[in-house]
């Protein structure tokens, strides 16, 4: 498969944007979760984080703040994929990059990648969490000089960062944080 980023570009997300990010990510979560995450956990987590209004929100208070980003990829006008970073919780925090399917693996992730790199300070420390058991995601971050720190509760972190909810009896499952340190 040819690589695509040549042809890719990367910018600010805006409220037109919602709709597609929704799309996204409502379809690619449940495929990257199968089989290491209860369904009603996912569920739960996209209707709540992926509705066009919460994202419309999100966009908006990344756009407002000088330290949050809500990144799409575009290819030929269509949004490819997307990331959103910000300072909002505890510490700064790259809470999402997904790339919709027919632009998996093509460069759209390293792409949005390079571009928050580009906006951050070198210095600045960062945190993300993958699900364990997601390996390809881990080997992917891990390229993008982050590393793994430790293993959290993924409904505990949902819940108390992301403000999930999730149905009683939902089943718990652990993510692998990683952090971005400090340049050397």
């Amino acid at each position: 498969m040819r690589s695509i980023t040549s042809l890719a570009r990367a910018r600010d997300a805006t409220y037109r944007d919602a709709a597609a990010i929704a799309a996204i990510g409502s379809e690619a979560m449940p495929v990257q979760y199968v089989g290491l995450v209860d369904p009603a956990a996912v569920d739960a987590a996209v209707r709540q984080t992926y509705s066009p209004a919460a994202l419309t929100d999100c966009i908006e208070r990344c756009r407002e703040a000088s330290d949050g980003f809500f990144l799409v990829a575009e290819q030929s006008r269509q949004v490819a994929g997307f990331l959103h970073f910000d300072y909002f919780g505890p510490e700064p925090e790259l809470h999402r990059l997904y790339v919709d399917g027919p632009y998996r693996a093509a460069g759209i992730g390293t792409l949005l990648m390079n571009e928050l790199h580009a906006r951050l300070p070198t210095e600045l420390e960062y945190m993300l969490l993958v699900v364990a058991g997601n390996d390809g995601a881990v080997r992917f971050y891990r390229r993008h000089g982050l590393e793994v720190a430790q293993f959290v509760d993924g409904l505990v972190y949902y819940s108390e960062r992301m403000g999930v909810s999730f149905p009683t009896g939902t089943r718990p499952f652990s993510m692998v944080l990683m952090r971005r340190r400090k340049a050397q």
